[in-house]
């Protein structure tokens, strides 16, 4: 038996006595028209029941789809959904598949938005969270108390209806909110009251969309909160839905992706947001002679970086001087050495290179160097470790160019605009930490996806025909290994760069 409470909610303009009269499908474009089954999340049976019951205040019996879902490892659950609830599909198994891999402690509190069948709250529940979920739609608050008891879980009392940025609050308490974000358009709803309630539990909003009234929501709570909280989202990236990723890094979230699943033109994933070094603020100095040298001075625990306004004695790459101009970007990061028990120092030094051209509107030339589309230095980045002691990130990056005897610099006020230093440093300080930054909860990055990243940017200046040169050969680079080298091939054959020395690069003229 399902319950829910007398109240409409967002529904109060509705008439409160009509329930849906027959079973009618959510669009497929909620989800996708595949089958739900993957190698760990397999959906064992599915069918319909009839004469079920939905109890208001006046009981009816409707039809229902009845799917038993099993998680290896984890568990197996019969899931009973009416109509107007959205069912389990192929993003609400990759949020499951997601959850699965959190680590939390016993008890630990966690918030589902958009509960619909309640079947991520039922997985949550199952490894241990402390659950509290609601959502919009009364049908999906019913449809998820009563799948709680059908499965000997506790907590109905926990589910309730509440609309994000109206009646909604966060426990003091709680360490993650989920939600499989609403992201159709009204073109794939029909007319009359049950598309109404999908709608407004299944459509994103203009302007933001769900995501953003949360992202609202959660900048105007206590900072104590917001610092240690942990938000994982179901979004469509490809094309973009009106809740969109950098909406949070501009507030100053970073984030992490633990899932991605494509479905013809449709890229959805599940992204985990949490703050910047968790409220943790960077060392900032007017003027030092290394940040290299500051940074070996930071705390060890915790996500550790300084940055200096200028600074008097910066170095590159093979003990060469760092030649900058006042105005520029000059910072460095701690990252723990057990990195490096992961993560070959190369990959590590290409992936921040890959990041720090992305945001600086520039590309990378292998292994560390920030350039323009003309190969016109804007930066580098430099990686040190010493007797197991942390992994120093420089990272230097002009504003302007400039040019000596010997020498020519471009600046990033020629790629992406007049932005000052400090917001440049921002921005890269999330997308650095979105790589590296350890949090406990959620897995770390892994090797294969930095590489891919470094490569994906190396590949934008290589494209157009830029060709390696060593002893008199030319060559094409055509991949990176794991370890950072890089693959090339030559007229002799395929070969592999593992240091720069000696390695010129040759671009096609016009």
């Amino acid at each position: 038996m399902l319950g829910y409470p007398p109240t409409l909610g967002v529904f109060k303009r509705l008439t409160h006595g009509i329930v849906p009269a027959k079973r009618r499908e959510v669009p497929e474009e909620a989800g996708t028209g595949h089958s739900s089954a993957t190698d760990d999340i397999k959906v064992v049976s599915k069918k319909g029941v009839r004469d079920a019951t939905i109890l208001s205040y006046r009981r009816m019996k409707i039809p229902m789809e009845s799917e038993v879902i099993r998680i290896e490892g984890v568990g197996e659950w019969k899931i009973l959904v009416p109509p107007t609830v959205y069912p389990p599909k192929e993003d609400t198994m990759m949020l499951c598949r997601a959850i699965t891999k959190l680590t939390s402690n016993q008890g630990s509190k966690a918030m589902e938005i958009g509960c619909g069948s309640g079947l991520v709250s039922i997985v949550l529940k199952t490894l241990g969270w402390d659950v509290v979920a609601c959502d919009v739609n009364p049908y999906a608050v019913a449809c998820t108390r009563g799948n709680m008891e059908a499965n000997g879980l506790s907590g109905m009392s926990d589910v309730f209806e509440a609309e994000v940025g109206s009646d909604f609050t966060i426990a003091e308490e709680t360490e993650l909110i989920v939600w499989n974000l609403p992201y159709l358009g009204e073109a794939a709803f029909g007319t009359g009251l049950h598309e109404k309630i999908e709608e407004a539990a299944l459509t994103d909003i203009p302007e933001g969309g769900w995501g953003g009234v949360l992202l609202h929501t959660l900048e105007n709570l206590h900072s104590e909160l917001t610092e240690n909280i942990m938000v994982i989202l179901v979004m469509r990236t490809e094309p973009e839905s009106d809740s969109k990723i950098i909406d949070w890094k501009l507030k100053g979230w970073s984030c992490r992706r633990l899932g991605a699943e494509r479905f013809g033109v449709e890229k959805i994933e599940a992204i985990c947001f949490w703050k910047t070094g968790s409220g943790q603020s960077a060392k900032i100095l007017d003027s030092c002679k290394s940040t290299m040298d500051e940074a070996a001075e930071l705390p060890r625990s915790g996500w550790q970086r300084v940055l200096s306004m200028s600074q008097t004695s910066g170095r590159g790459r093979r003990g060469n001087s760092w030649i900058s101009e006042k105005g520029g970007m000059f910072a460095t990061w701690n990252l723990d050495s057990k990195l490096l028990e992961r993560i070959p120092p190369g990959i590590i030094q290409t992936s921040i290179g890959a990041v720090v051209s992305r945001t600086l509107g520039a590309e990378i030339k292998w292994p560390n160097d920030i350039v323009t589309e003309n190969g016109v230095k804007i930066g580098g980045v430099l990686v040190e470790s010493s007797n197991n002691s942390t992994i120093r990130v420089g990272v230097g990056a002009n504003k302007t160019g400039f040019a000596s005897e010997d020498f020519e610099s471009s600046g990033w006020t020629e790629t992406i605009g007049d932005f000052d230093s400090s917001d440049v440093f921002r921005r890269i300080d999330r997308e650095i930490s979105s790589l590296f930054e350890a949090k406990k909860m959620i897995p770390e990055t892994e090797v294969d996806f930095l590489t891919r990243l470094s490569w994906a940017e190396l590949s934008k200046s290589l494209s157009r025909g830029v060709l390696a040169s060593n002893e008199g050969h030319l060559y094409r680079p055509t991949g990176l290994k794991k370890s950072g080298e890089l693959e090339l091939v030559g007229v002799e054959g395929a070969t592999v760069f593992q240091d720069l020395g000696g390695i010129g690069w040759a671009r096609p003229k016009g």
